[in-house]
């Protein structure tokens, strides 16, 4: 019997060391260039809408308005609300009741910050890589100083958009719906050049 002469090529064991090993440096540079590809402001913008949701529940459970306040200089954010006016028509009315002011009272409600973590100045999530880029209240457009969206105990909310941009250049959209309170994430289209 003759020896089998080796034949030219490559074995599978060797053909998988080789995948493998493309597999792992693709891997690597995917996560580290472009923070994934904008892993980080998708995450951003889905618990920024989350929160926003709860604070209009918040409105309508409580039945006191509720705002959202945006510090574009600071990149970090509040809830605040309106308390409810005092009823100071509890008590009864006089025996001559034709002398009263019928004029709603002059006290001037303010908003103050809700108690708990919600009522805290806080960044985003992700902060070293994401950050609060513009916020579009109706018509008006502010990159910077402190803005606030507002939602009502009926449900509805001030149209706006609260733009985000991550480290790598990517943006995304939060888009509040006036009438609904729909709270919508949105990617915009790429520019073409």
């Amino acid at each position: 019997m003759t020896p089998r002469r080796a034949e030219a090529g490559f074995t599978l064991l060797e053909l998988l060391v080789v995948l493998l090993l493309i597999v792992l440096v693709t891997g690597v540079f995917t996560t580290t260039l472009g923070g994934g590809f904008g892993v980080h402001i998708r995450n951003a913008g889905r618990t920024l809408a989350a929160e926003l949701e709860y604070v209009s529940q918040r409105a309508v459970t409580t039945g006191k308005t509720q705002r959202v306040v945006i510090d574009l200089d600071q990149q970090v954010y509040r809830v605040e609300e309106l308390p409810l006016p005092l009823d100071e028509a509890a008590g009864e009315l006089p025996e001559h009741a034709e002398n009263l002011d019928l004029a709603p009272p002059l006290t001037q409600l303010a908003f103050a910050p809700v108690e708990g973590r919600i009522g805290d100045w806080r960044a985003l999530d992700d902060a070293d890589e994401v950050r609060l880029r513009e916020v579009r209240l109706a018509d008006e457009a502010k990159q910077d100083g402190v803005i606030a969206i507002g939602f009502a105990p009926d449900g509805a909310c001030d149209p706006a958009e609260i733009w985000l941009r991550d480290d790598g250049g990517y943006d995304l959209r939060v888009r509040l719906v006036a009438f609904t309170g729909e709270i919508r994430i949105e990617e915009p289209e790429p520019e073409t050049p």
